[in-house]
């Protein structure tokens, strides 16, 4: 066969001659050679084939990277954080890729930050109420069987008093000297020896605890689970030892503080199979702990069990009776200092069970408290008083109301509306209203407190500080809260003739008030000479049972008709005669 030129056979494979530099200098040697057809196919083919095989290759490489990059980014849609990123090449894929995974370091060093703040508790370390509700559940989600172990539910006695008299600052710390001497004394162990029940990643764990977990449940609350089958000995000795550990003081910020426990023990399997129920039984012996005297340990039994199934039964009764509204609410007069004529009421909340009778309210307000069930029942109380009122009212008898509020239905950020509304739509004057709200609400949220009082005050409503004087209240704060009224609790009143602290603390009180523009109302006078002193003293107001004991809206109406001849001229003879 003929040759051909090489300009021939260069027009042919140019393109694929651009792809080799190398090619291109062979090419410029050969330009105006000829040569023969199978050395120019040579040379085509090498020219062609080879530049194309190495695209080819480099496109592969490619491909395959940025395969590996989308199934790193798939597996993290799909929420696995761990997929590695397999690429590593001097390339532009390569720098991506290095990239992506600082992306997915950031991401899981966040995603692990988030775990952690979310089992933690962030004043003491310790896991929180999250991880043990997460452990009480393990046995039932996983299906490996029922529950072992013992479960302490811990909590302190006068720890509140701690917060009110020293701060919450004083009290976080205290709350960490507690955790970490229960962990050591009580249970011989030190706070890195407890399981965490928490992956490395800070996820919950998929197993059952085999080790001491020890958590702040809430507030002053801590729950201690010990695994296994330990005996009821062994479980008394860690219980008195913890309580023994808390009878030392503890020294904060240079303070010694006295503070206490109560322990309520609960066994899995012996008392219950499931883990939820073992935290409400353990729950149930610390209250039990708690009215025998506090600072002891009480083990659930079946004593305990028919009575937990009665508090059950009478919690049902009341959530009943609040939604058929049998429950009823009793008035007691606030009378004068001066001249003992009553000057209002305060509405007190009564429940006559249909088979227990008379049920005292500081049953069923602790089991309303605890329940949850104080907003709805404080709610009945408003409108149930608001509405007598406006009885009265229509019938001549125009008084002050006094409501009690509970710090949890103060707290509703509903709570402020709901009144006002109930005052608006009773027509009743909003200047007849007071709302009785408790010293311990000031120390919990200051700002908000003082923005509901400022609402209310605005609206007409008055606002009095029931049981001041038990408490711990910062005068700076209480001097900004445009309050009304404060109110002498009755443990100081009691105390009137045997106590003269108490009654240094109550001149103070009334002094301190009257200087603030605030009136005084005593509570809980039960005899004359309590009565005088108080007068005396310089209180603006009385109520106790010297007087008159909480009545229904007849008997109130039949009393106060009655003023003229019942016992209130010789009251006022006895008071006045009365030596104070």
């Amino acid at each position: 066969m003929n040759s051909i030129p090489v300009r021939f056979a260069l027009m042919s494979f140019v393109l694929a001659s651009l792809c080799s530099g190398a090619l291109i200098q062979i090419l410029a040697t050969l330009w105006d050679h000829p040569v023969p057809w199978y050395a120019v196919a040579g040379i085509a083919f090498s020219i062609g084939v080879m530049p194309a095989s190495i695209t080819f290759l480099a496109a592969s490489q490619l491909s395959g990277s940025i395969t590996a990059l989308r199934r790193s980014t798939e597996a993290i849609a799909d929420g696995d954080m761990n997929e590695p990123v397999k690429i590593d090449c001097a390339c532009e894929v390569g720098g991506l890729a290095d990239s992506f995974r600082k992306m997915v370091a950031r991401l899981n060093a966040n995603i692990f930050r988030m775990n952690v703040l979310a089992h933690t508790d962030l004043i003491t370390g310790l896991p929180n109420r999250v991880v043990i509700n997460h452990i009480m559940a393990l046995p039932s989600m996983t299906g490996s069987g029922d529950c072992h172990g013992a479960l302490f539910f811990i909590d302190l006695d006068g720890f509140k008093a701690v917060n009110d008299t020293y701060g919450h600052r004083a009290g976080d710390e205290l709350l960490r000297q507690v955790s970490q001497r229960i962990v050591v004394e009580g249970f011989g162990r030190t706070l890195d020896q407890i399981e965490s029940c928490t992956t490395a990643f800070g996820e919950l764990c998929e197993t059952f605890p085999k080790q001491l977990v020890f958590a702040r449940f809430a507030g002053d609350e801590f729950v201690a689970f010990l695994p296994g089958d330990a005996s009821i000995d062994t479980l008394r000795l860690h219980a008195d030892a913890i309580v023994a550990a808390m009878r030392r003081p503890f020294k904060v910020f240079g303070n010694d503080i006295q503070v206490g426990a109560s322990i309520g023990i609960a066994r899995a399997p012996i008392d219950t199979v499931h883990g939820a129920e073992l935290l409400c039984l353990a729950d149930f012996a610390m209250y039990v702990a708690k009215e025998k005297g506090k600072n002891n340990a009480v083990l659930f039994d079946q004593e305990l069990r028919a009575l937990a199934r009665d508090k059950a039964e009478l919690e049902a009764d009341l959530r009943r009776a609040i939604a058929d509204q049998s429950l009823h609410v009793h008035f007691q007069p606030k009378v004068s200092a001066d001249g003992l004529s009553i000057i209002g009421v305060e509405a007190l909340l009564r429940w006559n069970h249909p088979t227990r009778g008379a049920v005292s309210p500081v049953v069923f307000v602790a089991l309303a408290e605890k329940a949850g069930l104080m907003p709805a029942l404080g709610t009945f109380v408003f409108e149930a008083a608001v509405r007598q009122h406006r009885v009265w009212a229509s019938e001549g008898l125009v008084i002050g109301m006094a409501i009690n509020v509970s710090p949890s239905q103060f707290e509703d950020p509903q709570f402020v509306p709901g009144v006002l509304g109930v005052i608006a739509a009773s027509g009743v004057a909003s200047e007849l209203i007071e709302v009785e709200i408790t010293e311990t609400v000031l120390t919990n949220d200051f700002a908000a407190t003082a923005e509901k009082v400022r609402l209310l005050r605005q609206a007409g409503v008055t606002v009095s500080i029931d049981d001041f004087g038990v408490g711990y209240s910062n005068l700076s704060q209480l001097a900004q809260l445009s309050v009304n009224t404060l109110k002498v609790d009755r443990s100081l009143t009691l105390r009137i003739g045997q106590d003269s602290k108490a009654e240094a603390i109550i001149k103070a009180v009334t002094d301190m008030a009257h200087a603030l523009g605030l009136k005084v109302v005593a509570e809980g006078i039960e005899t004359p000479y309590q009565a005088s002193f108080l007068r005396k003293a310089g209180c603006d107001a009385m109520q106790g049972f010297l007087f008159a004991t909480p009545m229904d809206p007849a008997q109130l109406g039949q009393w106060v008709a009655g003023r003229s001849s019942n016992l209130v001229s010789r009251l006022q003879s006895e008071v006045r005669n009365a030596v104070a």
